[in-house]
């Protein structure tokens, strides 16, 4: 495109080279850098001047340029980690002020020395890795930084290693760290937790990719646990006694060591009847606070059916293990403790029919127990427990009931014709041991009751008699209660005359 009118494109007539200055200089100060010379001053005297960071703006006074000569100057020691670059910009005009030349942009560039050793991002380092890990397991990283140049120099470029190791078992160099990365990884096999719970590791950072300043740091690696040790029984056998009869027992406990971790699911116990629990008779679980296993009963033992148990107890982790380990296992005797158990009867509710009318002294049935305690020998002896009406008696040695007075069907203490009695059956044991049986008597009605008629007493008028009715009943049962037949007697008959209902329980005068 063509140039505007009035505006003419000149060529520039001064460059400036790039300037370098190395950081940290000693001096002497005002120190020459570069003179900066205008072609024009062929032409006419020319004055120079700086302007921009580092001359008269922020931070001021750094460089400085003589006016005449052109000298540019720098009048202190440079810091790269604080100012790596300054941006100025040159001025030239002749005496009466005018400028001469357009603005030149000079870049000041301060190169680095290494002046700065490595800062590691904290004192101690704490990571952990399961131990059995296997070499080249990574375990953590650590990091430290350098405020030198990395990229143009050499001077901020970290190198990481490993100083020492404590302990120094299995082997003295058991981690190995990434030169460039920092990154700390297993290099030996052998860690073993329950050997070595925490490793502290001194690793160092230095410049210059491992040959200039040095920094120093701590690495602790703790060693975390893994169910590689198996639990295991102390003591292996174990006696115990246990009376019969009794669920929910505790029979014994059993006591485990374990290696690993306390309190973590490694170490916690779960243990299992392997044999010899015939019926499900006993039940093991774990104590939280001890980790002992506690046998209990699970259900009452029957010393006559089984005297002794012999159980063969197992015991794991809550985690697999993560070797191949033998699983332990303890043998526990328990001996079963005979108690002198109450008479049984058999049957345990005994039925009965007889007539209301029998005598006294008659024969009505035998009530007869079982000791379960057949290895004791014991003598049973039959009592009356309950009997309301006292109609009955039992034979203290074969359990024949007898009765001792008349029964009766209609007796307040007979409940739809059946008589309720309790029997006891006590053994000689020590203590004497009471079992109990129920009789139902159920008593056949006999005709032995007369037919009530109520009221009792009528008082009539004489002058206006009305029809009076009377209600009759019988307590005992069909057939033995109506048709009733109804009379007057004492001569009452020459005034009344009395007929019964065609219901047979009424009587109309």
């Amino acid at each position: 495109p063509r140039a505007r009118a009035g505006l003419r494109r000149q060529k520039r007539d001064w460059v400036i080279p790039p300037i370098k200055v190395p950081e940290n200089e000693r001096g002497p100060f005002p120190k020459k850098l570069v003179q900066i010379k205008s072609n024009r001053d062929r032409d006419t005297k020319i004055f120079y001047s700086i302007t921009g960071q580092g001359a008269d703006a922020p931070p001021e006074g750094i460089f400085t340029i003589e006016k005449e000569s052109g000298w540019m100057q720098v009048t202190q020691p440079l810091d790269r980690e604080h100012i790596d670059k300054y941006h100025l910009f040159s001025h030239a005009v002749s005496e009466n002020g005018k400028p001469v030349e357009e603005p030149m942009e000079i870049i000041v560039t301060v190169t680095d020395q290494n002046d700065n050793k490595p800062q590691f991002m904290q004192e101690v380092f704490r990571g952990s890795v399961p131990e059995g890990a296997l070499p080249g397991t990574s375990v953590m990283q650590v990091t430290a930084t350098d405020a030198d140049d990395a990229v143009e120099t050499y001077n901020g470029v970290i190198a990481y290693s490993i100083l020492s190791q404590e302990p120094r078992e299995p082997h003295p160099q058991m981690f190995t760290v990434n030169r460039a990365t920092g990154t700390l990884s297993v290099i030996a096999s052998g860690l073993d937790r329950e050997r070595v719970r925490e490793y502290t590791l001194t690793v160092q950072a230095a410049d210059l990719d491992g040959e200039g300043l040095t920094t120093t740091a701590l690495a602790v690696i703790e060693i975390a646990d893994v169910n590689d040790n198996a639990p295991e029984f102390d003591p292996k056998t174990y006696e115990a006694a246990v009376p019969e009869n009794v669920a929910g027992r505790e029979v014994t406990r059993l006591a485990v060591t374990d290696l690993d971790e306390p309190g973590t699911p490694a170490w916690r116990a779960v243990y299992s009847i392997l044999r010899g629990n015939d019926g499900g008779a006993f039940a093991i679980t774990t104590d939280p606070a001890t980790n002992e296993g506690i046998l209990r009963t699970a259900k009452g033992l029957d010393y006559e059916a089984k005297q002794q148990f012999v159980l063969h107890v197992a015991v794991a982790n809550e985690v697999p293990f993560v070797v191949k380990l033998p699983m332990a296992t303890a043998t526990v005797t328990v001996t079963v403790e005979d108690v002198n158990e109450a008479p049984v009867f058999v049957p345990p509710v005994q039925l009965a029919t007889v007539s209301e009318d029998v005598p006294p002294g008659q024969t009505l049935t035998a009530c007869t127990a079982q000791d379960p305690d057949k290895a004791q020998g014991q003598r049973i002896k039959y009592l009356v427990g309950h009997d309301p009406a006292g109609w009955l008696a039992v034979h203290p040695e074969n359990g024949l009931v007898t009765t001792r007075d008349h029964l009766d069907r209609e007796s307040p203490f007979v409940k739809n014709s059946t008589y309720t009695a309790v029997l006891l059956a006590v053994d000689d044991g020590s203590p004497p041991a009471t079992g109990t049986g129920t009789l139902l008597l159920t008593l056949l009605d006999v005709n032995d009751n007369g037919p009530e008629a109520e009221p009792r007493d009528i008082t009539v008028c004489q002058r206006s008699p009305q029809p009076q009715l009377l209600t009759v009943t019988d307590r005992d049962l069909p057939p033995n209660t109506g048709p009733f037949r109804a009379e007057l007697t004492h001569g009452s008959g020459d005034s009344w005359a009395v007929e019964v209902g065609d219901t047979g329980i009424a009587v109309g005068l």
